[in-house]
């Protein structure tokens, strides 16, 4: 899946040495995703963490005194829209992606993408955190994307 570079701005950056992937393949995939979202642009900032980092940024910001898979941090008030830009930061950290995906076939890097996909998710403007209906049609957002990003295909519903 070729998308163009100067719409999804993507970075990637890995605290973690050695580093756990390749950066490249993540960024290809996150672009991936952005394009199944149908999303007008994106600005996103990736980080790869180890769990005593990721646990740090879940007590500050989100008052939760452990380790999670992936925060996101959205750049406007509220997160995104659906189908507009998408924008922030995701935080993900590596051992605890890797120790919750263990057995899948999937490479390191496609098995942390779905967190990161989760936080993308979240930066466009879903959220699961109430339940009930949202919480599925997120849910079932993230697996149709990714079986479709990791495929290969294109195209999306947005929502």
């Amino acid at each position: 899946m070729t998308v163009p570079n100067d719409r999804f701005r993507v970075s990637v950056r890995q605290d973690l040495r050695p580093a756990p992937f390749p950066a490249k393949r993540l960024k290809e995939l996150a672009r991936g995703a952005l394009a199944c979202l149908r999303a007008e642009s994106a600005d996103l900032r990736i980080r790869v963490v180890g769990d005593e980092a990721i646990a740090r940024w879940n007590r500050e910001f989100l008052g939760r005194d452990r380790p999670t898979n992936v925060i996101s941090f959205p750049d406007a008030e509220g997160g995104g829209s659906f189908g507009g830009p998408v924008t922030g930061d995701i935080l993900v950290s590596a051992p605890t992606c890797l120790a919750q995906t263990e057995g899948w076939k999937e490479t390191p890097e496609a098995r942390v993408f779905f967190f990161v996909l989760h936080g993308i998710l979240h930066l466009a403007g879903y959220d699961h955190e109430n339940g009930g209906a949202e919480a599925r049609r997120m849910r079932r957002k993230e697996l149709q994307m990714y079986r479709r990003v990791l495929s290969g295909e294109r195209g999306g519903s947005g929502r």
